[in-house]
């Protein structure tokens, strides 16, 4: 019986993944044989030829992906999950693939399958990102399952990670905190969960709080943008002018294109 669900789902996902296609399917040969290096060109001319080839059709996909042509990609590799519906790499593929060009569902949907044939971490923390980001519950059941695979304490902090950002995005923000706390305890070099959880501070108007926070993320990575921008708006709210100025000017110095210190400096000054 259970050979059987789980048959019956493979059948309705590769269901799923033709119909997304025939809607989003593009002119292959518009895109791929007019526009790509003559010596890319030729490897796919060659791929097409040698069919029976996964491992060229895989890098296939890679450079489709890597240079660019993401939908390309994804026609290409929707042939490989055809021919071999169980590969978890596959998958997960489809699933980075779908999450760049914004469709989540589809994403989740590959990245929960390819969790389910085998639990890898990386297929493991892209679903609980998207789980997280779409306020979705299971995210604290996926981020306890990798901790459980994993009880060397290798993912813990990317675990608490996803959990304190579900709650984030619940407007819970006394359990995001403690989430963020401990993936910080966890890996005190994880500089996303400083940013979030300075950010939310910020979001909660404790200003003095928030500058904490990122003056402590800058104190262990002292090239981080964020860090010095979001310390910087923290002393601007504050009315720390010249303070603030000098923090937009060195988050300036690290990337030249951040137009928001820019602005900000023109405008405190």
């Amino acid at each position: 019986m259970r050979q059987f669900v789980f048959l019956i789902f493979i059948i309705s996902i590769i269901s799923s993944c033709k119909d997304e296609n025939s809607s989003k399917k593009i002119n292959e040969s518009s895109s791929v044989k007019n526009e790509l290096p003559e010596a890319i060109k030729d490897f796919i001319i060659k791929a097409e030829k040698d069919s029976s080839n996964m491992e060229i059709q895989l890098k296939t996909v890679n450079i489709l992906d890597s240079l660019g042509f993401k939908k390309d990609a994804l026609i290409k590799l929707d042939q490989l999950i055809s021919k071999d519906s169980l590969n978890n790499e596959y998958w997960l593929k489809r699933g980075q693939l779908c999450k760049y060009l914004e469709d989540t569902v589809a994403a989740i949907k590959a990245f929960r399958f390819a969790a389910r044939v085998y639990p890898t971490p990386i297929s493991l923390m892209e679903l609980a990102n998207l789980y997280a980001e779409t306020k979705n519950i299971k995210t604290i059941s996926i981020a306890n399952q990798l901790m459980k695979i994993y009880p060397d304490g290798k993912f813990n902090a990317e675990a608490n990670f996803f959990i304190a950002v579900y709650y984030s995005k619940m407007n819970d923000a006394a359990n995001a905190i403690k989430y963020f706390n401990k993936s910080i305890q966890e890996n005190m070099y994880f500089y996303d969960a400083y940013t979030e959880k300075g950010y939310l501070y910020y979001q909660q108007h404790k200003y003095q709080d928030a500058l904490a926070v990122f003056s402590q993320l800058v104190k262990i990575n002292q090239t981080s943008v964020d860090g010095y921008y979001w310390q910087a708006k923290c002393n601007e709210t504050l009315n720390n002018k010249s303070e603030a100025i000098n923090l937009y000017e060195k988050a300036l110095l690290l990337d030249p294109n951040l137009k928001e210190a820019e602005a900000a400096i023109k405008r405190l000054k």
